[in-house]
């Protein structure tokens, strides 16, 4: 009987283990811009209960289908079709386009109907137009026959084209080179449907059956006109030898070019990405450069996703055959090439030229486009006139690669699981585990995985033309390394998670942190040369440049650096900015173009490295006119003490805060004054796993109770639920504790101010069960790093901020598709969920001592404007990449921000449950006591109550004291007000103007 139960088990978790590898999760695929949406089809045709295969494995299942018998192309105007009636747009309203075209909204689409010769696999391509403002790449998805042939076909992108905007002004006040804004080219379009991670380079196949078929064509984010439909076969690109004996033969006689053609690669023509760019290098060799001033000398900032494409145009005096060359920088990579796909005026003009390799190089370097040596360089046939050289980062030589760990993470997390269920999640190094009886040939499979790395790492150190090993894939061979080390004692891998999935060294994470590396494929340019004959330009500065150049720059050291906050003006509008360089140069580039035209008003902006300089500064009245980015508990503290101008006073302030969270303005707020406004907000919001929330049949939590009855099922698999009370090792903040109090009820002051109120019933309850999450619920009491956790699935759902929304966005490919976002967890109460969480992040305020008061509200009106933030949210994106992410308080600003749709409407729910902490003179003694409480009942074990009396004894004295300081009490006497704002309060305010 006993062995009848455990061949059972046995068989059913080899089938459960075997069912989850089958169908591994796939990975999001991250479009050239780098943004990332979950595209569903609207449609309920489209809805389907299990993700299609891979294209890679239908390539394969595909592979027996015959190749066309001859060339094949049908084009299909999809206004033609009557199914797509109410969408036409009539020739004269098609910019352009020489034929009717259709509109497709967003969450809108279209179907054709294409009859096809024979059976086979053929390439859909398609005439578009733009017509929205987004940075963000219009996306949607493509259907046969009312199915997905596989999963890479649920998001198709319409890329955007760029071009540089014309400035009036090429530089700063201080001489410096300002970065061009890029701008949309208004044109029509052909493209055809791509891999959106473009790990593909060439143009996605659809098997289409001989006969009629439909194609529907949808759009999920953007708006664009859809003119005609291509569907045609593949065709092959010739090899080089082919091409040269397609060109013209080499004349004889004239002169060959002696001077090469200059194309400076800073100054593409186009780009499919806005936020590919120039930048400054401040190296002598570089052109141009300037001892003292950032000039913009280099091309490739953010030019490292799949995809990417920048176009420059060049002229040829005549007829012939010519040379390519580049210097080139690749250092981020350490021995590794990166690839690019070059095109001549559209087309790539050889085989070769699919996937040329730029090899690794510590300094900029010289190359010239050839084969295996810079002795052969390719011969390139240009008539007389211009041309366009197109370059696209090109990620298809290390797609075995990167496919090869995505699946394998997914297996060894699956793996990782079942282990769990099946040990109960019990780590005992004396306790032996028959594991293999339950996984059969788990020895076997960890060596076939560690097999598998040896493979791609022996093929991608081919790439490396030195013949060395190549240093970027080091964690590859250690992952191998350490899968054999674990086969070898497979029935010890329970006590070796560590090792295996869960550890910072891990497996797991050795492959991830190398996935994050290897699909970012950066490159710099500084000049690109067309030329016939001779050498080209050094790539390197002399010896003796080089010291002058160090020699200029140590006396330069000495004088006044641009965007310094000691370089006060007396004829402009002081202004200190407590955020990036970037950031700060982009500010007043928007100033002096836009800001100080319509108002007259001249800005000098200066960076504020640190906050407390503010404190100092007003202390011997050398403070700034406004501050921007300043901590929205620095307001209140400078109001306190007189230093801030009340914002109330002018006439159009209830019209100024309209946009913003009420909520958030609370901690800006003094007596009957509001003495900042909103610039960026925090929020705070739910990450959850869902692969494996779904793979437990666990929901999303909507309050605390769900989160209460999910955490057995988490904690006997060895995870758990993550509250940022854990990331704080001693002192707990308001933020961390407030919500807990607000959620039940609760408040921390007295409505008058005066005393503490954490002693009240309802704040008592909120407390307790804060407290409650850590003594009997057992949550993890420290957790340094949320993400990491998050990452490898020991803490798959959990509350967390602004910043693990980017470093997930960022740092953690592997699960790209793998987690989402949900409201704050609360407490019912009347029928509705209290989510009541905190939201931080950055002020704007004006100083006393300013002599102008409306000039400076003028400014701040301004930049806090809903078009204003609108603009630098796009701007920042468009110029940085789709990662600087701009988190503006302004909500009516934030709904138009470039941010996945789905993400942003919960940003946008959660706001309206944004509530800071109130501030009164000594708040920082309750949030103190509010630590201690929790301290001493979770780790010392105190009674809630018993450590809240004591605490409230010593809060309300630190507030007697500061009352009396700051001339509420005098001789213990009350003399004036100081009444704790509220939400309530704020809209009153609102509502009296």
């Amino acid at each position: 009987m006993k062995n009848s139960w455990r061949t059972l088990l046995s068989t059913v978790l080899t089938a459960s283990l075997v069912i989850g590898i089958a169908q591994p999760l796939r990975a999001e695929a991250e479009s050239a811009d780098g943004s990332s949406a979950n595209a569903q089809p609207s449609s309920a045709a489209g809805q389907m209960d299990q993700l299609e295969k891979s294209y890679t494995d239908m390539l394969q299942e595909w592979a027996d289908v015959p190749a066309l018998s001859q060339k094949a192309e049908i084009v299909v105007n999809p206004s033609a079709d009557p199914v797509n009636r109410d969408l036409i747009v009539a020739k004269a309203d098609s910019q352009g386009y020489a034929a009717d075209t259709v509109r497709l909204a967003k969450d809108s689409q279209i179907e054709v109907q294409i009859e096809v010769p024979q059976t086979g696999l053929y390439q859909i391509g398609f005439d578009y137009y733009i017509s929205d403002d987004s940075i963000l790449s219009t996306e949607g998805f493509i259907q046969v026959n009312h199915k997905y042939p596989f999963y890479e076909s649920r998001r198709i992108l319409f890329p955007n084209l760029w071009e540089n905007q014309h400035m009036k002004e090429k530089y700063d006040r201080y001489g410096n080179e300002l970065l061009p804004r890029p701008q949309k080219v208004d044109a029509w379009q052909h493209a055809y449907a791509m891999d959106a991670s473009y790990a593909y380079m060439k143009p996605l196949q659809y098997k289409l059956e001989k006969g009629r078929n439909t194609i529907t064509i949808a759009n999920t984010r953007g708006e664009l006109l859809l003119g005609s439909v291509t569907v045609d076969s593949p065709s092959e690109i010739d090899s080089y030898d082919a091409y040269l004996k397609r060109q013209p033969k080499a004349s004889g006689g004239g002169e060959q070019l002696k001077e090469p053609i200059v194309i400076e690669a800073e100054t593409p023509k186009y780009k499919n990405v806005s936020s590919i760019r120039a930048f400054s290098i401040d190296d002598p060799s570089m052109t141009p450069y300037d001892t003292r001033h950032r000039l913009l000398n280099a091309f490739g900032g953010s030019w490292k996703t799949g995809g990417q494409a920048a176009t420059w145009e060049f002229e040829v005096p005549k007829d012939g055959y010519y040379k390519i060359g580049m210097k080139y920088a690749q250092d981020d990579l350490r021995d590794m090439p990166v690839f690019r796909k070059i095109e001549l005026d559209g087309k790539v003009p050889f085989r070769e030229m699919e996937d040329h390799a730029f090899q690794y190089s510590k300094s900029w370097s010289n190359t010239v486009l050839g084969g295996a040596s810079d002795e052969e360089p390719y011969q390139y046939y240009l008539t007389e006139g211009k041309h366009t050289l197109t370059m696209t980062v090109d990620l298809e030589p290390i797609r075995p690669l990167t496919e090869d760990i995505e699946n394998m993470m997914q297996e060894i997390s699956r793996l990782s699981l079942e282990i769990r269920k099946l040990t109960g999640n019990r780590s005992d190094a004396y306790r032996d585990w028959d594991l293999s009886e339950y996984i059969p040939d788990l020895g076997k499979t960890l060596t076939g995985w560690a097999d598998e790395l040896d493979k791609q790492y022996e093929q991608l150190n081919e790439m490396n033309a030195k013949g060395n090993e190549i240093t970027e894939l080091n964690d590859l061979k250690k992952a191998a390394d350490q899968l054999r080390t674990l086969a070898e004692e497979p029935d010890k891998l329970p006590n070796r998670m560590a090792m295996f999935s869960e550890g910072g060294s891990s497996v797991s994470q050795l492959l991830g942190d190398l996935l994050q590396r290897i699909t970012e494929s950066p490159l710099g340019l500084d000049r690109i040369y067309v030329f016939q004959d001779g050498k080209l330009p050094s790539a390197k500065a002399s010896f003796f440049t080089n010291l002058w150049e160090s020699v200029k720059r140590f006396f330069l050291s000495f004088s006044k650096q641009s965007y310094s906050a000691s370089d006060k003006s007396s004829t402009e509008l002081n202004v200190w900015v407590h955020n990036s360089r970037e950031q700060v140069e982009l500010l007043q580039k928007m100033i002096d173009e836009e800001f100080t035209p319509e108002s007259g008003i001249n800005v000098k902006l200066s960076i504020m490295p640190d906050e407390n300089k503010l404190v100092l500064a007003n202390a011997t009245g050398s403070q700034p006119d406004v501050a921007l980015g300043v901590s929205s508990w620095i307001p209140y503290d400078l109001a306190v003490r007189n230093a801030a101008v009340d914002l109330r006073k002018f006439d159009d302030y209830a019209e100024a805060v309209k946009p913003f969270s009420k909520g958030s303005m609370i901690p800006l707020a003094y007596g009957d004054g509001v003495y900042a406004l909103p610039e960026t907000q925090n929020f705070w919001v739910l990450f959850y796993r869902k692969d494996i929330l779904d793979n437990l049949k666990l929901g999303v939590p909507n309050t605390w109770d769900d989160v209460v009855n999910m955490l057995p099922e988490l904690q006997r698999l060895g995870m758990n639920f993550y509250e940022p009370l854990a990331q704080y090792k001693g002192f707990k903040p308001f933020n961390a504790t407030a919500p807990f109090i607000y959620q039940f009820g609760g408040e921390l002051f007295t409505k008058d101010g005066f005393k503490t109120a954490i002693n009240s019933e309802q704040s008592l309850q909120g407390i307790k069960f804060m407290t409650d999450l850590y003594t009997i619920y057992n949550l993890p009491q420290d957790v340094p790093n949320f993400y990491q956790h998050f990452r490898n699935g020991t803490l798959p759902i959990g509350i967390a901020d602004f910043a693990s929304y980017i470093q997930l966005k960022v740092a953690a490919p592997e699960i790209a598709n793998s987690w989402k976002i949900a409201l704050h967890p609360g407490t019912m109460k009347d029928g509705e969920v209290q989510r009541w969480s905190p939201s931080g992040g950055t002020t704007g305020m004006i100083f006393k001592g300013t002599k102008s008061e409306e000039q400076s509200w003028s400014f701040l009106k301004w930049w806090l404007s809903t078009k204003v933030q609108v603009e630098f949210a796009n701007m920042q994106q468009a110029e940085f990449g789709p990662m600087f992410m701009w988190n503006s308080a302004n909500m009516e600003a934030f709904a138009e921000a470039p941010w996945p749709e789905e993400d942003k409407q919960v940003i946008q729910e959660q706001s309206k449950w944004v509530r800071e902490a109130s501030r009164v003179p000594g708040a920082y003694m309750v949030e103190r006591e509010l630590s201690n409480v929790f301290n001493s009942v979770v780790f010392d074990g105190d009674n809630p109550r018993t450590a809240i009396d004591d605490s409230v004894i010593r809060a309300n004295r630190e507030i007697d004291k500061k009352m009396e300081e700051f001339g509420f009490y005098k001789n213990g006497v009350k003399v004036k007000d100081n009444p704790v704002p509220t939400i309530n309060t704020i809209d009153k305010w609102v509502e009296k103007r």
